[in-house]
């Protein structure tokens, strides 16, 4: 089994008047733990009842806690999340939260640099604070993994060129949707709105190898530097959209850590996107889980 480090958000949802665990980081690892993966999660909560329920939830579904830590004095990340007509969500991303503070200990550096990982995993918004993204440097420059998936997860106000930049000068592996590839021309003036010559900009600029851009219901294109290939999408009554693209990046990983097979792992991550997407939340595993529970304890 392969290693995968996660490093990110905890955070909660807050959609029609229901609190759902959210953030791209927490909602791979636990899309993983219902695939009896045991991934790596650093991350902050706060000393407050979401991030009781957080770490129960966490535990509860053996993802480790050793890396997350806990503010005392910021609190749990929340985001109200406004829906369209057809389920595409407008966040309103809160802070200070206590993810703006992720800062490991020197003995849990120490742990972390002992292991050997996969796939490390990062997005923008965790880098929006000093703190977090002075750690993240550390991490990035002294624990051993073999490749950087990054998951760039624009949100207005919450990232600059710079941090992009700097992200994508460690990244082999590369996730947008298509309108942030739209953003990536925009924010560093490449003056062209054609996909494949931005694309091509990205592999000659960056050390990235693989670009994911997902597409929605449409689905998603895979790049390399010398090859494109089209997934075609999978057609689902849409409920909310949140989180799906979380759940491509959870289903790519698992699979492309396990077989290599490019192709197979971005269709894997489409039918987990989509599975997502027809669902409430992010982890909707979590509601089936604790309604097939339910059943079986009524059938005793």
């Amino acid at each position: 089994m392969s290693e995968t480090l996660l490093y990110g958000l905890i955070l909660y949802d807050l959609i029609e008047g229901r609190q759902y665990i959210g953030g791209p980081a927490i909602n791979i690892a636990l899309h993983m733990a219902f695939n009896k993966e045991k991934p790596t999660l650093v991350s902050c909560i706060g000393d407050d009842d979401l991030g009781k329920q957080a770490a129960t939830l966490l535990r509860k579904h053996n993802v480790a806690m050793d890396f997350v830590n806990t503010s005392k004095t910021y609190a749990t990340g929340t985001v109200p999340v406004f829906l369209d007509q057809h389920g595409n969500p407008t966040f309103e991303i809160i802070k200070p939260v206590a993810y703006d503070f992720i800062d490991l200990s020197d003995q849990q550096m120490q742990k972390l640099s002992s292991k050997k990982f996969e796939i490390l995993y990062f997005g923008t918004v965790v880098q929006r604070s000093v703190t977090s993204a002075t750690t993240l440097e550390k991490i990035l420059n002294s624990v051993s993994y073999s490749s950087v998936f990054f998951d760039i997860n624009l949100r207005k106000g919450h990232f600059t060129k710079e941090v992009i930049e700097y992200s994508l000068n460690f990244t082999n592996i590369f996730k947008l949707n298509d309108s942030e590839l739209q953003w990536i021309s925009k924010v560093f003036e490449l003056g062209t709105q054609d996909e494949q010559r931005i694309i091509n900009w990205v592999f000659r600029q960056f050390p990235v190898r693989i670009v994911l851009l997902t597409r929605g219901e449409k689905g998603a294109s895979v790049f390399t530097p010398d090859e494109r290939t089209d997934i075609d999408g999978i057609k689902v009554e849409v409920k909310d959209t949140v989180g799906s693209g979380d759940a491509f990046s959870a289903g790519f990983i698992m699979e492309y850590t396990k077989s290599r097979n490019l192709l197979l792992a971005a269709q894997k991550g489409n039918e987990l996107g989509a599975y997502v997407a027809a669902r409430s939340g992010a982890v909707p595993e979590i509601e089936e889980n604790n309604t097939q529970r339910q059943g079986k304890e009524r059938e005793l």
